[in-house]
């Protein structure tokens, strides 16, 4: 009399092969997720430090159209400062809070929308009567690691 069947022994090799063939596929795709997570939020970071030195810029630029100093509002920086795209001039940073993200604009700000892991600091130095030195430094927490990214750019007096 034949018996069909798996014997135990043919059950735990087919086991071990499934296991050795899919275990490096799972781990392959969390360490996919993880680097996505860590591209996004370096790519925000880079973008949100951006941002802040173009608001200055503009500020800078919205003197001259004023007939201010280019620096006007400006000087007062030096200790870190918060700004977004609506600020008219720079805000004492206090303590440093979190930029919020609003979804249904896709903006980060500090007025609404959700608490989002970025915060942004912006650091203007007079290097000479003419020239100012911009810092935008965004800091994140990511993974129980604090993250840092850093934008310098020097704005100058153009104007006689």
């Amino acid at each position: 009399m034949t018996q069909k069947g798996f014997t135990l022994v043919e059950v735990l090799v087919a086991l071990t092969l499934l296991s050795v063939g899919l275990v490096p596929a799972f781990i392959q795709a969390s360490n996919a997720l993880t680097l996505s997570t860590t591209i996004r939020n370096a790519l925000i970071a880079a973008n949100v430090a951006q941002e802040g030195i173009e608001v200055v810029r503009s500020m800078r630029d919205d003197n001259w159209f004023a007939g201010r100093a280019f620096n006007a509002g400006l000087d007062a920086c030096t200790g870190g400062c918060r700004v977004e795209w609506s600020s008219d001039v720079p805000q004492d940073i206090g303590k440093n809070i979190p930029l919020k993200f609003d979804a249904a604009t896709g903006m980060y700000q500090y007025g609404s929308g959700v608490n989002s892991p970025f915060q942004r600091k912006i650091t203007i130095t007079q290097v000479s009567p003419v020239e100012l030195s911009v810092l935008s430094e965004v800091t994140w927490r990511e993974r129980k690691t604090d993250k840092r990214f850093v934008v310098e750019s020097h704005l100058f007096n153009w104007l006689p």
